[in-house]
């Protein structure tokens, strides 16, 4: 184990926690230091998944100086200080230039790879989505870019792990015609009539990976790789479901909630316990993947968690 990193790993870590506290607030839990709830979204995606990505992806690159880009995103939870709030968006902000550049110059390595092209586009919606959270102070409005920086990420990742298997030109263009399509959905805008383009979108790609990912593979086997395709069908599966509410949903007053947590609870972590004991230990500098049964304890209770977020959606929009 590389201990050096292990630093790093806890700020991700002490976001995570404090966004889990920042959610339990908002369902009602009686915490102190209310007033983290508030951006509950922006320490998930920012101080989180942000901080825990740029690591990954500077981690290969053996260049201490990258190291900054993880700090900036995981300093962003200073939002939550009193006073500190504008300095915590400018940091989330800076955090998703850094991982612009990252995912740039891994592209400039890779110039063909569109799995590559992907990286960056998600990474250039994660600023958007911050810069609109800085200019209109207004989580929704940020909401949908997050998704994006996500869903390119996730799908960037998995075309990578899977590039020895066969898939056609033909089939390639579809795939990136659906992300395109989800693009479009964000731009018209996403909160109109953008969300029927991006509810297609998500289905296709959900079903896309279902046909071209190693899931049909993987399941098969034994120990970790069986592990990880059972978290990539369930993944997918949250992704279809997204897609669905998306477009038959409405906008109820509890609609943004219900959509928010079955993307990002259902799908997101789901995809991160699929790849969570591959690309972590890489991260620590483990030589082998730890792998247990018990693992699959902490999935299907992750995996229940947002149904829950869509029931108590729908009884409160009753």
């Amino acid at each position: 184990m590389v201990t050096y990193r292990i630093p790093f790993v806890l700020a991700a870590v002490i976001n995570l926690i404090a966004g889990i506290w920042a959610g339990l607030i908002r369902i009602g839990w009686d915490l102190p230091v209310t007033p983290v709830a508030v951006h509950h979204g922006a320490i998930m995606v920012g101080g989180f998944l942000t901080t825990l990505i740029a690591l990954e992806k500077v981690i290969p690159l053996k260049k201490n100086l990258a190291l900054v880009v993880p700090v900036l995103s995981a300093l962003s939870l200073m939002m939550v200080l009193p006073g500190y709030y504008s300095y915590g968006l400018y940091f989330l902000l800076a955090g998703s230039v850094g991982l612009l550049l990252i995912q740039s110059y891994y592209l400039y390595l890779h110039p063909r790879d569109y799995s590559f092209m992907l990286m960056v586009t998600g990474a250039a919606s994660l600023i958007v989505g911050n810069a609109m959270l800085i200019h209109k102070q207004f989580y929704p409005a940020a909401f949908p870019w997050w998704m994006g920086f996500i869903l390119f990420t996730i799908t960037a990742e998995r075309l990578e792990l899977s590039r020895f298997l066969p898939v056609s030109k033909n089939d390639k263009y579809l795939l990136l015609s659906l992300l395109g399509l989800f693009v479009v959905g964000l731009i018209i805008p996403f909160h109109g009539t953008g969300k029927y383009f991006s509810g297609v979108a998500l289905i296709g790609i959900a079903l896309w990976m279902l046909r071209h990912d190693v899931i049909r593979i993987g399941i098969r086997k034994a120990g970790l790789t069986r592990f990880s395709s059972i978290a990539l069908l369930i993944a997918n599966g949250w992704l279809i479901c997204n897609g669905v509410l998306l477009i038959f949903l409405g906008d109820s007053l509890y609609s943004y909630d219900i959509l928010i947590h079955v993307f990002f609870i259902g799908y997101t972590f789901a995809m991160i316990f699929a790849h969570g004991p591959i690309i972590l230990p890489g991260v620590l500098g483990f030589t082998t993947k730890p792998y247990h049964p018990i693992l699959y304890g902490w999935l299907f209770s992750g995996a229940r968690v947002a149904p829950v977020a869509i029931g108590i959606g729908f009884n409160d929009a009753c």
